[in-house]
C-alpha cells in the first residue's frame, strides 16, 4: 500500500501521460491541499532514486496501511540520511544541476530522524485517504487477480516465460535476470528476488537492492486501467486473429488480458450472457482461456497460449491461408 502511494505520486507528478492516470490524478488532486504531500513530493522531485523505506515489500498476508506506516516510522535512524543521500547522488548522475532536499534537511537538523519520519507518515496517511482510498477496492482486487495470473503462468510455463510476461524490459537468461532500464548495474539477489506489481508504473520498471540481501523488481500490473478508472472500451483486434477464430471470439479473447466475468463481457461487448458464455466455452476448451471462481463469480482470463496467439505479430509478406 505504501509502495502504491509512492509510485502513484511519482507517476502523477512525473508527467505520465497514461490516460487513466491523468483522469485519476485530475480527480484525486482536488481532494489534496496544494503542494501536498510536501516531503514525498520533494524526494520524487529529484526524478530518480526512490528510498527503500518508501517501497516496502511484505511477505505473507497483505499488510494494512497502519502497519506499513508503523514500519516506516521505526526505520533505523542511520538509514534515513543514507537513503536520502543516495537519492541526491542519483539525481546528480542524471544531470540535475544542484539537487537538494531543503525541507528534509531542515527537519532532520532541527528535530532528528524520528520527527522526519513521523511527519512523512502523517503526510502519507492524509494523501492515501484523499487520493487512493476511494479507488483501493478496485485496485486491490485487480492486483490480486494479477498475482494469481502470474502464479499460474509460472507453474505452467516456468521462470523464463513468467519473467518475460511481466514487462518488455525484462528477460531471463541462464539464471540471470536482464533488466533493460538505466542505470546499468549488476545486482545480486543472494537472499531472494521479489516481483512486485504496481498499478502506477505504466511501461516502467524499477529495481531496488534491499538491506536484507534481496532484490525487488517493481513491474506494471496489466489490469491497472480497468480497476482505477472504470470500464474501458474493448481492446482493438488484429485482422489475423479475427480470421482465425471469428470476430466475436477474437474480440473477447483480446479483451481478456485482464480477468472478466461473463456478465461483464456481455455488457462491454453488447451481447447476451448466453452468447458470451458459448464463445468463452469454446475458447476455454481450446486452451486459450484460464477459468477460475471468486465466490459466485466465474472468472476468465487469457491463458499463456491465448497470450501467445493474441500477441503474435503479423509478419510482413506472410500469405494468409484460405479457410
Amino acid at each position: 500500500m505504501l509502495s502504491e502511494a509512492t509510485l502513484s505520486l511519482w507517476a502523477a507528478t512525473g508527467g505520465d501521460q497514461t490516460p487513466w492516470i491523468q483522469r485519476w490524478w485530475s480527480d484525486a488532486r482536488r481532494r489534496l491541499a496544494p503542494g501536498r504531500p510536501r516531503l514525498l513530493r520533494e524526494i520524487i522531485g529529484l526524478g530518480g532514486y526512490l528510498p527503500d523505506f518508501l517501497l516496502p515489500v511484505t511477505a505473507g498476508n497483505p499488510s494494512s496501511l497502519d502497519e506499513e506506516l508503523h514500519a516506516l516510522v521505526t526505520t533505523p535512524a542511520g538509514a534515513i540520511r543514507q537513503e536520502l543521500a543516495c537519492a541526491i547522488t542519483a539525481a546528480k548522475r542524471t544531470g540535475l544541476g544542484d539537487p537538494a532536499l531543503p525541507l528534509a534537511t531542515r527537519l532532520l537538523d532541527a528535530r532528528g530522524e524520528h520527527a522526519y519520519l513521523a511527519t512523512l507518515a502523517d503526510e502519507l496517511s492524509i494523501y492515501w485517504k484523499a487520493a487512493l482510498a476511494p479507488y483501493w477496492d478496485g485496485l486491490r482486487a485487480d492486483l490480486e487477480l494479477e498475482f494469481d495470473h502470474r502464479a499460474r503462468l509460472l507453474a505452467a510455463d516456468g521462470v523464463q516465460a513468467a519473467i518475460a510476461d511481466l514487462s518488455r524490459h525484462l528477460a531471463w537468461s541462464g539464471g540471470t535476470l536482464l533488466v533493460d532500464v538505466p542505470p546499468r548495474a549488476r545486482l545480486t539477489a543472494g537472499s531472494g528476488l521479489w516481483c512486485v506489481g504496481s498499478a502506477f508504473l505504466s511501461d516502467r520498471v524499477l529495481m531496488s537492492s534491499r538491506p536484507d540481501g534481496t532484490v525487488a523488481i517493481y513491474f506494471p500490473a496489466a489490469g491497472r486501467a480497468t480497476a482505477a478508472s472504470g470500464r474501458q472500451p474493448p481492446r482493438q483486434v488484429s485482422r489475423d486473429l479475427t480470421e482465425l477464430v471469428g470476430a466475436t471470439r477474437a474480440a473477447l479473447l483480446a479483451d481478456l488480458d485482464i480477468t472478466h466475468t461473463t456478465a461483464d463481457l456481455a455488457r462491454r461487448h453488447h451481447l447476451s450472457a448466453g452468447t458470451v458464455s458459448h464463445h468463452l466455452g469454446i475458447l476455454h476448451r481450446a486452451g486459450l482461456l484460464d477459468r477460475g471462481r471468486d465466490g459466485k463469480h466465474v472468472l476468465y482470463r487469457r491463458s499463456p497460449l491465448g497470450n501467445a496467439l493474441t500477441r503474435r505479430p503479423c509478419r510482413m509478406g506472410e500469405k494468409r491461408k484460405a479457410s
